[in-house]
């Protein structure tokens, strides 16, 4: 029998600086516990100069505090063997919603309380619609236990984001970032090459091992255990692909974002996060002009590749990038 991961509980801390975390409340008064909660977001508004109004409901008192709930789910989907990274940021998510929130009865959050939350973040659209998101799954995992009736989070309208191109390296990007790799660790290079012409995620790339690529057979695996969809598929070794792992090096890579970090630091253009990867479906897709082979390859949802990738370069940039060989 597999051992449940560990989950730390989630701690009630300040939830902003100088704002003190709302205390243990008397159950008595359901429309004094949200006030409150009301009144703690408003002290963080009103810092902000934003100003807002309270609003009242009437549930069973007797439910588990957001607390509580938020630890059961993070314990249940650990159990459930959910990704680490997907336990790491549901945790930090739902610790900033406890900030606020952990001492109320999850039956007594409403709507307003929650967007209250969320506006008196200095946080950025993506991150507050993250954060939003997360919470909605608490409440649909408090549904189905039977802590409360409905979602609250629900009615919160997501933020609207700017729909912004994925952000690319250029072929000679591409060719600089690995001859410099080659030239200060050949492992790091057989990482990146990986990265750059298989696509793989960040948490995929960290977890590959030389057992993953075939390249006598011309594909390299990513494992069900280690794919972020926990469905197995394999990756064509492109040419390119085939020509860097001729370099050398060898798998897996250790302290990762340490090695890519003091490499990435001296380049004198930005490394964003997910480049190698966004780099990869874009070239992929205007190469092949298939949204189909792309996604299933890269491991994503077809319409993704057509809303996202089409048309973000041209014929003649792909086949550059794919031509890329050490020299």
């Amino acid at each position: 029998m597999n051992t449940p991961r560990q989950i730390r509980v989630l701690p009630l801390e300040p939830c902003f600086t100088g704002v003190a975390v709302m205390p243990n409340l008397p159950l008595a008064s359901l429309d004094g516990i949200e006030r409150a909660a009301l009144a703690l977001v408003e002290a963080v508004r009103s810092a902000r100069g934003v100003s807002s109004s309270s609003s009242s409901l009437s549930l069973s008192p007797e439910s588990p505090t957001v607390l509580s709930v938020s630890n059961e789910f993070l314990l249940a989907k650990a159990r459930a063997l959910r990704a680490d990274n997907y336990l790491r940021v549901s945790h930090s998510h739902l610790t900033a919603f406890c900030r606020v929130c952990g001492s109320l009865p999850v039956a007594t959050v409403s709507a307003r309380v929650i967007e209250e939350w969320l506006c008196a973040s200095s946080w950025s659209p993506v991150t507050r619609k993250n954060h939003l998101l997360t919470v909605r799954t608490l409440f649909w995992f408090a549904a189905s236990r039977s802590y409360v009736i409905g979602n609250p989070a629900l009615a919160v309208d997501l933020p609207l984001i700017p729909d912004k191109p994925p952000e690319i390296h250029t072929p000679d990007q591409v060719a600089a970032v690995l001859e410099l790799a080659r030239a200060k660790d050949l492992n790091l290079c057989r990482w990146l090459a990986v990265r750059y012409f298989a696509g793989l995620r960040g948490r995929e790339a960290a977890l590959i091992e030389e057992g993953a690529i075939h390249a006598g057979r011309g594909f390299l695996e990513v494992t069900a255990e280690k794919s972020k969809t926990r469905r197995r598929r394999i990756v064509t070794i492109a040419p390119a692909l085939a020509a860097w792992l001729e370099v050398g090096g060898k798998l897996p890579l250790g302290d990762v974002n340490t090695k890519v970090w003091r490499l990435t630091g001296s380049l004198p253009f930005k490394f964003p996060r997910n480049v190698t990867r966004h780099s990869f479906v874009s070239y992929h897709l205007a190469q092949h002009h298939n949204a189909a082979k792309t996604a299933l390859e890269a491991g994503h949802a077809e319409q993704i590749m057509f809303n996202h990738y089409r048309e973000l370069v041209t014929s003649e940039d792909a086949a550059a990038f794919w031509a890329i060989r050490p020299k």
